[in-house]
């Protein structure tokens, strides 16, 4: 294969009917926002309210231009080829349109042999961005589009929507007899014994096709050769008797095939392959809850996640756009925020339905790590239409991605999107868009799981802060609040499964210094300041949030100074998610799932619910997360964290074991510490847990005295296994 790569310039215009203006030259991959900037000099967009540099090109149509420029032979053929055009286009050659077409996600090809040797000119012209009509500037303008609605404006990332050619575009050259895209669909027989592999290959012009099927050892298990008539889609039957099996971290292994097609190219066009059984149960009790049940209406989501038979403990994290300008977002940027997840104990990351749907990349990295995918397509908190216009596009997009993801085996199940039966969405199981989404998965992909939306009946989004606060206390009042700790509004839930929660916290001085604001501002630390306002300070989903000044008045009645507030934010952002994550796992196997939100950010947050800061810098809280979801650890239970003089702490001792392994009898100590001080406060002896349970060993307890510091820690500690020892930050309302 040869391929050549094209030189772009981009123009733009308030109507196609007014020539453009303006030309500057166009990288691609990119996004016309980028090129704009480095043409003209714009400030960093990531830092106080610069990315307002960029609304006037919402309303703008833009031209890419580039000459066709190749030479192919006659026993050749030519491909031009765009991976993702974000978002309206009209493709155009010699003035003459090639391609019309609406959605991001699905590539576009144009056979241009013809043009061999003439240097047409090419153009790629790009509509305003949709709105949808609605003249507010919020997420509803992107309702009527599959276009991801967290640009269009959310509580942690600014209005600012992408356009562009957003991934790589080139000229291909291949000898006829080649194969020009490989589909692929398995299905594993019910004893899990063998796999039967369907391969559909188009190709370019008529030749032999080799279809292969590789081990992870780098062995050839099975393939099929054929001659294929001209310019044809063939279908390739393979079949494997027992297939390795793919498994989620600390279930198992991770075994990733190969299937290739070859023809008279000899570049072999290759894609992943993995064999596992994914379900989506219910749990015991759940089960035998409903049995007796009639009638049978609205029952809780099944929502235990079962591998191959194997039930499943799902911990981990909602993943969120890495770039606010996808063509940003690199491999390397994936491997630092997957190896991040992955150190923290992580086993699935749900790819939350307001963002765009991620590279190959992505999905390779996390077969090979063992991290389950739970994807959602791009449908989030809107009334999204039942028209023929919005579905047409739906079902191109979906079904692009359907059949790119669904050899994967980390993919564990699909789901319509983000909170679409809310009052604010509207939707319901009758509504065409979930319909037709249902019916593409089972078509397409019939034995991996779908779920309408996220929430459902027992799959519950959590508290999002650290104490549930009257919204009548404003933050400028000084003194200590009343609230509820999210820990007690955790233990009486009942759900069956955590798909959000989250845990408010700042980020570092030296953080918002370098990324968001100069000194002045940040000093300026109050919800009329619009750069901490628009960085999510403020304001950003209620009145308190996400820096939550009145929960840093709960735990800790005061601060001195900006960096101390943001000190105590990250301190007890840190000790919440732990004691959050451990709380779930110990309503295991009634709830069998815990994920935050959210893992990562596409852009400098002053504060939020992330574990990590844009663009890789993680906060404190990952590393108390990881020890949250270790294999197996000693955890401490108590109604709260926050304690005043006199009060009593009484802890339960538990042992968590997510182990395929039995954990072993236990003498565990437990410590009040501060400073230098290390009090024993007793002594717990554990029996040995099963695999995959947890259990309660007995409890400790003390009085809170006035020598206690502000801040002091419970220490769980033995000798049989240190490496299960845990520490527990608390805190001292003096």
């Amino acid at each position: 294969m040869k391929k050549i790569l094209l030189d772009w310039t981009v123009s733009h215009t308030p109507d196609l009917s007014v020539p453009a203006v303006d030309t500057v030259p166009a990288k691609v991959p990119g996004a016309v926002q980028l090129d704009y900037a480095e043409a003209k000099g714009y400030k960093p967009y990531y830092r106080e309210l610069n990315f307002r540099q960029f609304d006037w090109m919402e309303k703008e149509y833009f031209i890419y231009r580039s000459k066709l420029s190749f030479e192919c032979g006659p026993l050749d053929c030519a491909l031009l080829c765009f991976g993702g055009i974000d978002y309206r286009y009209i493709i155009k050659i010699d003035g003459k349109t090639f391609a019309d077409g609406e959605g991001m996600f699905t590539p576009v090809t144009i056979d241009v042999t013809p043009f061999s040797g003439k240097s047409p000119e090419l153009e790629v012209i790009l509509f305003p961005i949709p709105t949808n009509g609605l003249e507010k500037r919020d997420r509803a303008q992107a309702a009527a589009s599959c276009k991801p609605a967290s640009s269009y404006t959310w509580d942690w990332h600014p209005r600012l929507v992408p356009s562009g050619i957003w991934e790589e575009a080139y000229i291909k050259v291949i000898p006829l007899g080649s194969p020009t895209k490989l589909e692929a669909s398995y299905r594993l027989s019910d004893d899990l014994r063998s796999v039967t592999v369907t391969a559909d290959v188009d190709v370019c012009g008529m030749g032999s096709f080799e279809v292969a099927l590789t081990d992870p050892d780098g062995n050839v298990c099975v393939s099929e050769k054929r001659d294929v008539g001209e310019n044809q889609t063939e279908r390739f039957i393979l079949n494997l008797n027992n297939p390795r099996l793919w498994y989620p971290r600390g279930y198992g292994e991770q075994p990733v095939y190969k299937l290739s097609v070859k023809g008279a190219d000899p570049d072999a066009l290759t894609r992943s392959i993995g064999f596992r059984s994914s379900k989506l149960v219910r749990n015991a009790e759940d089960v035998k809850r409903f049995e007796r049940a009639f009638p049978m209406t609205a029952l809780p989501a099944p929502a235990t996640i079962e591998i191959n038979g194997v039930r499943v403990f799902a911990k981990g994290s909602n993943w969120v756009n890495a770039e606010i300008f996808p063509c940003n977002i690199t491999d390397k940027r994936y491997d630092e925020l997957l190896k991040m997840a992955y150190d923290a104990n992580m086993n699935i990351l749900r790819l939350w339905g307001g963002q765009i749907i991620n590279r190959e990349y992505f999905y390779d990295k996390c077969d090979r790590l063992g991290i389950m995918v739970w994807q959602e397509f791009m449908l989030s908190c809107n009334r999204h239409p039942d028209t023929d216009e919005y579905l047409k596009v739906l079902r191109q997009e979906a079904t692009t991605i359907i059949k790119r993801l669904r050899t994967h085996p980390c993919i564990a199940f699909w789901c319509g999107g983000n909170e679409l039966f809310n009052s604010w969405s509207g939707l319901t199981v009758q509504s065409h868009p979930l319909r037709m989404l249902d019916s593409l998965c089972f078509e397409l992909d019939r034995f991996t799981p779908f779920n309408m939306t996220s929430p459902l009946h027992g799959m519950g989004h959590g508290t999002y802060v650290k104490v549930v606060i009257s919204e009548g206390d404003n933050d400028e009042k000084t003194g200590p609040v009343k609230g509820e700790e999210y820990i007690s509004v955790i233990k009486r839930s009942g759900l069956n499964a955590y798909t959000e929660f989250g845990c408010n916290g700042g980020a570092t001085p030296e953080y918002i210094k370098k990324y968001i604001m100069d000194e002045n501002n940040y000093q300026d630390c109050n919800a009329s300041n619009e750069i901490w306002k628009e960085h999510h300070a403020f304001e950003a989903w209620n009145k308190s949030t996400w820096l939550g000044k009145s929960e840093v008045r709960y735990y800790f009645g005061t601060w001195d100074s900006v960096d101390d507030l943001m000190e105590k934010t990250l301190y007890l952002q840190s000790m919440a998610y732990k004691t959050m994550f451990e709380e779930m796992r110990r309503q295991w196997p009634h709830c069998s799932m815990a994920v935050n939100w959210d893992f990562n950010e596409p852009w400098p947050c002053a504060a939020g619910n992330s574990l990590i800061n844009w663009p890789a810098e993680p906060k404190p809280a990952l590393h108390s997360v990881g020890e949250a979801l270790r294999p197996t650890l000693i955890s401490m239970s108590a109604p709260r964290n926050r304690y005043l003089t006199g009060d009593e702490l009484t802890a339960d001792i538990w042992v968590l074991n997510d182990s395929p392994e039995k954990a072993g009898a236990l003498t565990v100590k437990a410590y009040l510490t501060y400073g230098e001080t290390k009090r024993l406060l007793g002594t717990v002896n554990t029996c040995e847990v099963a695999p995959r349970s947890n259990d309660r060993f007995g409890s400790v307890s003390c009085r809170i005295t006035a020598d206690i510091p502000q801040r002091f820690a419970l220490s769980l500690e033995c000798t049989e296994h240190p490496e299960y020892n845990s520490v527990y930050d608390l805190v001292h309302l003096l």
